[in-house]
């Protein structure tokens, strides 16, 4: 009997064998082009295609209408700058359970490898990473401006044109101990199951946008925020990464208060801003800092009284409180609120003020950084005032909150200001926008262009704030 138009049953077996291993072969091999970048333990900037892979960290902007108008800072009073508008890409799909468990798998098997991840020896946790000097250093950098989908046009440098990149090659050295070079699939590891939180203004946002970009080398977060609330997570570690935009730190209103009018800010230096409080039960470690915001035009209010003001002034009575001592009162009023913050038993950290830079005047009237291309020395070091107070007030604040029973433990500093006073090459300078018809050099009249020497280079110096913060999460969570 003939079997017409099919294989005989009696040589099926022959060929269902070979026909099973062709398919398991197959299906081996796409598993392994899959896993391969994940299991090269390598950052995969290289393999990344932006215009597919990128997300979109600016539709989930979590300022209010009003704050991302003005979000750039102030360093006096006067029309702010606008902000440069950040890099658009497309959102992703969300990733499917089993991508979910074998990036899992993965980020465990990278996790047992990672050369970081080591208990801290007695020398590191007595170290104070933040004494030390800036040395040559020319590995590569974390990540690279062009496929970073969180980096805000304006900290683009060389993307606007800047022509020099040795502000990159300087890497912060303690004086007594190593500054761990960032780790990602570490850094993930030692946050698996946890919220870290970046609250203040947009140097905030500069620290917070360098994170991500060195992170997103590692792995794609997902993002889970919105309007009001920029919430990112990776899903592999469940970790999230928040940012909450809050200036001054304390509450704000406009409404008129006795003989302070209507629309103008009014700073409540007794109350916490109540967004911080809000979400504050749901972040395991909080970085906060404020100061650059302080120069703006506002009115000071205490126990609901008119008590002072920063270039406003409508009274015939004395001020209780000038722009430097009423920041003292705010960052006072916030660390110990945040502390005492019900269901809150996370870890605070609050960065120290962050240097400008500007030479012959503020941002609006002249001033200037144009040249800077490697870190001064001491003999070059300004003295700043301003500054210096703006400093002790945060650290009698700390000192103040510290007082507290239990608070000690739940709150460090990253005291960033003494090493990044030397760090004048590390800002955008006149380089703040890309385009190509801006004007990057002094007029005929002497005048330098408008200029950034606030915020930072990205990549740049600012990547260091995360390697103090890896080795300080390090410190805290192995102690634990």
């Amino acid at each position: 009997m003939r079997n017409s138009g099919s294989t005989p049953k009696s040589f099926w077996p022959l060929v269902k064998l070979p026909c099973l291993c062709l398919i398991g072969a197959t299906l081996a091999f796409a598993m392994t082009m899959l896993v391969a970048p994940y299991l090269s333990g390598k950052a995969m900037s290289s393999n990344i295609d932006p215009t597919r892979q990128l997300i979109t960290p600016n539709q989930m902007w979590m300022e209010s209408s009003d704050s991302q108008v003005v979000e750039d800072l102030p360093i006096g009073d006067g029309q702010l700058p606008l902000s440069s508008p950040v890099s658009k890409v497309e959102a992703e799909e969300d990733t499917d359970d089993w991508e979910v468990a074998t990036m899992k798998l993965l980020a465990d098997e990278k996790a047992k490898k990672s050369e970081v991840l080591h208990l801290p020896s007695q020398q590191e946790s007595k170290c104070n990473i933040f004494e030390g000097k800036w040395v040559e250093d020319h590995s590569e950098p974390l990540y690279q401006n062009e496929t970073c989908p969180f980096l805000s046009q304006h900290q683009n440098c060389p993307g606007n044109g800047r022509p020099d990149s040795d502000y990159i090659n300087w890497r912060w050295k303690p004086t007594d101990c190593e500054l761990p070079r960032f780790d990602g699939f570490a850094f993930l590891e030692l946050m698996r199951g946890k919220t870290l939180a970046f609250i203040g203004d947009s140097v905030t946002r500069n620290q917070y946008e360098a994170l991500m970009c060195t992170l997103w080398q590692f792995d794609k977060p997902k993002p889970r925020g919105n309007r009001n609330f920029q919430r990112w997570v990776f899903r592999a570690y469940d970790f999230n990464v928040v940012r909450l935009w809050s200036s001054w730190l304390v509450h704000v209103s406009t409404d008129e208060i006795d003989f302070a009018p209507a629309n103008m800010t009014k700073l409540h230096l007794d109350t916490l801003d109540e967004k911080i409080a809000e979400f504050l039960p749901t972040f395991d470690v909080v970085v906060v800092a404020s100061g650059h915001w302080w120069p703006k035009t506002a009115a000071y209010i205490v126990d609901g009284k008119v008590v002072g003001g920063q270039s406003w002034w409508n009274s015939s009575s004395p001020k209780q409180h000038d722009v430097l001592s009423g920041y003292g009162v705010a960052m006072k009023t916030a660390l110990k609120a945040i502390l005492a913050t019900p269901n809150y038993k996370g870890l605070t950290i609050l960065r120290t003020y962050s240097p400008e830079h500007y030479e012959g005047g503020a941002w609006n009237t002249g001033g200037s950084c144009t040249g800077k291309t490697k870190p001064l020395n001491d003999s070059e070091l300004a003295k700043n005032s301003y500054m210096d107070t703006l400093y002790s007030h945060q650290i009698a604040a700390v000192k103040e909150a510290e007082k507290v029973e239990g608070n000690a433990e739940r709150l460090r500093v990253m005291d960033i200001t003494r090493p990044f006073s030397y760090r004048a090459d590390g800002h955008p300078g006149p380089y703040r926008n890309h385009d190509p018809n801006k004007v990057v050099e002094r007029g005929p009249d002497g005048k330098p262009p408008p200029q950034d020497c606030l915020h930072w280079c990205m990549p740049g110096p600012i990547d260091t704030w995360n390697e103090y913060l890896f080795a300080m999460l390090k410190r805290e969570f192995k102690q634990q």
